[in-house]
């Protein structure tokens, strides 16, 4: 059935004044009654209102959200689908932090108490969260479903031992490529310590290294800011990032 700007309005949880504007700049365009200009809105319109206020949900500002919906409808499934896998992924994270939790607070009043790793699992499962959220659909695309997925389960399978060293390598890593951004010098031997300490730190999650997807891994630094953020801001240097590329251009072969 078609509605009325205000019908759909009231549908849809929105104001007039919202439709008009998604209207006016072309994200939901409204069909026009010839005999006096009022707007009607199709069942299709409602699809896709419905797609942009998931995609609001999710945090996608306007014009991302009008890019999305330019694409095939295949791809804009794919979004949402892509979405679903983070606040599943989320869901979980929630589900185990709420079930660790009692398990401490009944710990301390007499209960039975939790071993070293299980203390610790809701914050590895936590960063397995954020990975799917920040990094998950980049690193699927360029290496597959399967080796994230394995990448994420050894991670998830670290002994307590093996994850507090992975921290601590990734701190030492962040300490010496700060002294090699700082230097300029990318030839000394603390800056294939950097690489050293980049490729082991990979290690932890990775089950087959080689040079060649360290190298593809650091293209993907440079192609996607978030990548470079992590390490511009972990380390303190605007370059941290690049810098840290051109060790492994230099170094992993």
């Amino acid at each position: 059935m078609a509605y009325s700007i205000q019908e759909l309005a009231k549908l849809a949880g929105v104001s007039t004044r919202t439709l008009r504007y998604y209207d006016q700049i072309g994200l939901l365009p409204a069909q026009r009654q010839a005999e006096n200009g009022y707007r009607t809105y199709s069942p299709a319109a409602v699809d896709q209102l419905q797609f942009i206020r998931y995609f609001q949900e999710f945090g996608f500002s306007l014009t991302q959200i009008r890019g999305l919906l330019s694409q095939p409808q295949a791809e804009q499934l794919e979004a949402l689908t892509e979405q679903r896998r983070q606040l599943q992924a989320q869901r979980d994270h929630l589900t185990d932090l709420l079930n660790t939790l009692d398990r401490t607070l009944a710990a301390h009043h007499g209960g039975p108490s939790m071993s070293d790793t299980e203390k610790f699992a809701a914050f590895k499962q936590q960063q397995l969260t954020a990975n799917e959220q920040q990094f998950g659909a980049e690193v699927r695309q360029r290496y597959g479903q399967e080796a994230f997925e394995t990448s994420q389960q050894k991670f998830a399978n670290l002994s307590l031992a093996d994850y507090q060293a992975m921290q601590a390598t990734e701190q030492q890593l962040f300490a010496r490529l700060k002294a090699v951004a700082d230097s300029g010098d990318i030839d000394q031997p603390l800056a294939q310590e950097v690489y050293e300490l980049h490729r082991r730190w990979l290690c932890f999650t990775w089950n087959n290294y080689s040079a060649e997807t360290h190298r593809g891994l650091a293209q993907l630094y440079l192609a996607d800011e978030r990548f470079a953020n992590y390490y511009n801001e972990h380390v303190g240097r605007t370059d941290a990032a690049t810098t840290l590329v051109a060790i492994i251009q230099r170094y992993a072969h």
